[in-house]
């Protein structure tokens, strides 16, 4: 039998740590029970925390990628919209080049049939031009943009050079000709060149006018830059007759459509379609210099006009197979998200049953611990007694 001490107890000591463990105990099981989770603080277990934390975020980044696709989805079904007409004028064409190709017409009648044949490729350009989703063209061949190095728009300091649009212009290369006094502006890539009179928007010092902006179109060359004089706001400096002289434009053809979808720039993660340039007049179709006026034009356009209509089937089902794939994506990213979200749920979710179970043997034991440090007072009553 111990000693009993006046200044120590230590079975009541004891008793208090106890009560303080299971106290604690209690606390931390009700705030799991009370929020769900198993992890509250980093400090409840860091290696489960950061390995549900990792998992989360990959889950979120699959669903933006998953919602990328669903709008790529409206992107492709516009394009595959304007296909659809495309393929129905090129199929009228080679109709209208069937009936020219045939004796049954004379001259005077080709000429009715090549007026409507002429304006479907009028309207195939058109529709190809105007198929867009969100600002981008769709259907000629990507939006072509400008190299950093293009000189002329590096020095727009001394050139005065402002808004250059590339968008229906070949990639390469263009190099301005601009002889001080002789008023004409030319550009060109190497193949083709195009000269345009600036004469009349320039005064007699070869400047422009106070505050003036004139916009210079390369038609041909699918190029347009605007020449500012002094003082035009937001502008970097102001033209003068003969600045352009050997400056150049550098354009990059930008084709491909980039789709994010995965977390990572790895090609697993990123898919990429390039759609063809399907203009009448463009390279993919060519039918800028079809004429059906003969028979002999009529029957020599029905070959070029048979490739049309399997270049834009051919586009069509590209497309419609890229698009399919995406869907199997979507299906893989759907089922890996519901297994990931379980995943993480087991790792920071609390186990309702166990953790209630816990609590009430904790509640036990720290009423048990109460009941104790009554009676460890026993000591105190002995010491009291020999006192007195």
């Amino acid at each position: 039998m111990s000693t009993p001490r006046i200044n120590h107890n230590s079975y009541l000591t004891e008793a208090h740590r106890t009560m303080a463990v299971h106290s604690a105990d209690v606390s931390r099981q009700i705030g799991m029970l009370s929020s769900g989770l198993r992890i509250n603080r980093s400090s409840d277990d860091p290696a489960s925390l950061a390995l549900a934390d990792g998992i989360n975020s990959e889950v979120r980044a699959i669903v933006e990628g998953t919602r990328n696709i669903q709008q790529t989805f409206s992107l492709i079904q516009v394009a595959d919209g304007s296909l659809n007409e495309i393929s129905a004028m090129v199929n009228r064409m080679r109709a209208l080049a069937m009936q020219g190709a045939t004796s049954s017409y004379n001259d005077s009648d080709r000429l009715n049939i090549n007026s409507e044949f002429n304006e479907l490729r009028s309207e195939i350009d058109r529709i190809a031009s105007a198929t867009t989703y969100n600002g981008r063209q769709l259907l000629t061949g990507g939006n072509n943009k400008l190299d950093s190095g293009s000189t002329a728009l590096a020095a727009a300091a001394e050139t005065g050079l402002t808004n250059v649009l590339v968008r229906d212009a070949e990639a390469g290369t263009y190099t301005f000709v601009d002889e001080p006094g002789d008023g004409f502006l030319t550009l060109g890539d190497g193949v083709h060149t195009q000269t345009v009179s600036i004469a009349g928007d320039l005064g007699e010092d070869g400047l422009l006018g106070q505050g003036e902006f004139h916009k210079v179109r390369f038609e041909r060359l699918g190029v347009e830059i605007t020449l500012t004089g002094e003082n035009v706001r937001g502008a970097p400096g102001n033209y003068t007759d003969g600045v352009l002289q050997g400056q150049t434009l550098i354009v990059e053809q930008d084709s491909d459509l980039t789709f994010q979808v995965g977390p990572s720039e790895t090609s697993n993660d990123v898919s990429r379609v390039a759609i063809r340039d399907m203009r009448g007049t463009g390279p993919t179709l060519g039918l800028g210099d079809l004429s059906i006026v003969t028979r002999v034009d009529a029957q020599g356009a029905l070959n070029k006009l048979s490739e049309a209509v399997d270049k834009v089937t051919a586009e069509r089902n590209r497309l419609g197979a890229f698009q399919n794939r995406l869907q199997l994506s979507i299906a893989t990213s759907e089922s890996v998200v519901e297994r990931m979200v379980d995943t993480e749920a087991k790792i920071r979710e609390v186990d309702v049953a166990r953790a209630a179970s816990h609590m009430a043997r904790s509640q036990i034991l720290s009423q048990a611990a109460t009941s104790i440090a009554g009676q460890s007072d026993a000591d105190i009553d002995r010491i009291l007694t020999l006192l007195r």
